[in-house]
């Protein structure tokens, strides 16, 4: 009865949404922009300490620069794939908030793009090579660039990929090719062969003649 009399006030507690039990949960109003603005701030965050390590790259000794440079990449990777959380979060949004969390969105995206901007300029001015981070060129674009970014990157992948086939036939072909030329050369050392056999099977056989006309003279003669 314990037990019954739980699950009964389980179910009474917990009333279900309207349309049944198969409705979706609505997300509470005001949830969208509060994780916005959670992630924004976080981005800000990021953002401040890619800047005191851009400040560390031009303070630092030579040795250090490398390494304090790709940390501040870092930095700014994590940022950039925050920023792609806004943009889905602010293209989910309510209707009537989205031109706002697109607007804070992009000028987020400005302030940070120009410290990945800093960073480059950074790395020229102190010639640093590949150890000091990747490249920025693909942090920080708005959706639609993301999304011509994305094409390219695959349709450069897929020409890749048919680059990869194509080598693989040239060297298929050039393998059937040279086992080609082998078996070629490999019947016509068999046709000189037979050649020549055939050449003294010719000279056996004139030999043979010439012995059958010796006797038929001799036989002549004796007769």
């Amino acid at each position: 009865h314990a037990a019954s009399g739980l699950r009964k006030h389980s179910r009474a507690s917990c009333p279900r949404a309207p349309g049944g039990p198969r409705s979706r949960l609505v997300r509470p109003e005001g949830l969208a922009p509060r994780m916005f603005q959670e992630t924004i701030s976080e981005c800000r965050s990021l953002a401040a300490a890619a800047g005191e390590e851009l400040k560390r790259v031009r303070s630092a000794p030579e040795s250090e620069r490398p390494s304090i440079s790709a940390a501040a990449f870092n930095i700014l990777k994590q940022a950039d794939e925050n920023l792609v959380s806004l943009q889905l979060e602010a293209k989910a949004a309510p209707a009537g908030e989205r031109a706002s969390l697109a607007k804070e969105e992009e000028a987020l995206r400005r302030e940070l793009r120009a410290l990945a901007q800093d960073l480059e300029q950074a790395r020229r001015e102190f010639l640093l090579g590949s150890s000091s981070g990747g490249s920025t060129d693909r942090l920080f674009l708005a959706r639609e660039e993301r999304k011509r970014a994305s094409a390219v990157t695959q349709s450069l992948r897929n020409g890749c990929e048919r680059l990869k086939d194509s080598n693989r036939s040239l060297k298929e072909t050039e393998t059937i090719g040279v086992e080609t030329l082998q078996e070629l050369r490999r019947q016509r050392e068999v046709i000189a062969r037979v050649q020549d056999n055939t050449h003294d099977l010719g000279q056996n056989l004139n030999h043979s003649s010439d012995a059958v006309k010796e006797l038929e003279k001799s036989s002549c003669a004796v007769m």
